[in-house]
């Protein structure tokens, strides 16, 4: 009698120690969820500078004949632009501007003949576009647009020195790939076709001479880029 009194007191009172156990907290606690980082952007205005290597075939052309040189030098500088990344697209379009100063130097030597002649880049600067695909933090782009320098031409003749010396204008275009390193940092390689066009050295009694002033530049730059809409959100955790 006892014992079927207290199975039944059993049956009775389990299901309620169930419903009350489903009521007591859970030891593992609240899930977590962190949110995924911010996409990267190149959206923003940047600062860098640049140092690289310009080189080309120039010539000399005058009463004397053409002659030919192949120089090289050293070109670097400072540059500054902006892009925009168009939105739910990974089309990017810019404009940059910069200024180099250049080593870059032909000389036209002919021994024996009286004519010692030669062509200075001093420096250079480009006002350009460009336009990129990003792949996420790289970016290949195309770029072009116009350019200027300081173009000092001097030929000695027979004893006597004649020069010419001014700002020339033209265009630029090239290509590059430039690598986001940090959310602010990057680092660019790229190269560029610039044309100054030709001018004429006036050698006395209406005899003039004509050099031409086109070269190639490849360079690498690091640039600092400024966020257009601040900094983005730090990943918090939310319970």
């Amino acid at each position: 009698m006892v014992r079927s009194s207290v199975l039944a007191l059993i049956a009775i009172f389990a299901p309620l120690a169930g419903v009350r156990a489903a009521d007591l907290p859970s030891d593992k606690g609240p899930a977590l969820y962190a949110p995924p980082p911010p996409v990267f952007s190149w959206t923003g205005f940047y600062l860098g500078a640049t140092a690289g290597a310009a080189f080309n075939h120039q010539t000399l052309n005058g009463p004397f004949g053409s002659l030919s040189a192949n120089p090289a030098g050293f070109a670097g500088g400072g540059e500054a632009g902006f892009n925009y990344q168009f939105p739910t697209s990974n089309f990017v379009l810019g404009g940059e501007t910069d200024f180099q100063g250049s080593t870059l130097r032909a000389d036209y030597g002919v021994p024996g003949v009286g004519l010692n002649a030669s062509s200075h880049l001093d420096w250079w600067g480009s006002a350009r576009a460009r336009l990129g695909l990003s792949f996420g933090n790289i970016l290949p782009y195309v770029t072009g647009g116009f350019a200027y320098g300081d173009v000092r031409d001097q030929i000695g003749l027979g004893g006597v020195n004649f020069s010419n010396n001014n700002v020339r204008t033209g265009w630029t275009a090239g290509a590059g790939v430039e690598y986001a390193i940090t959310h602010n940092l990057t680092a660019k390689a790229e190269y560029l076709y610039t044309d100054l066009g030709s001018d004429s050295v006036p050698l006395g009694g209406g005899a003039t001479a004509r050099t031409r002033a086109d070269f190639h530049a490849v360079r690498a730059g690091l640039n600092w880029k400024f966020d257009w809409s601040g900094a983005p959100e730090p990943v918090t955790t939310k319970y």
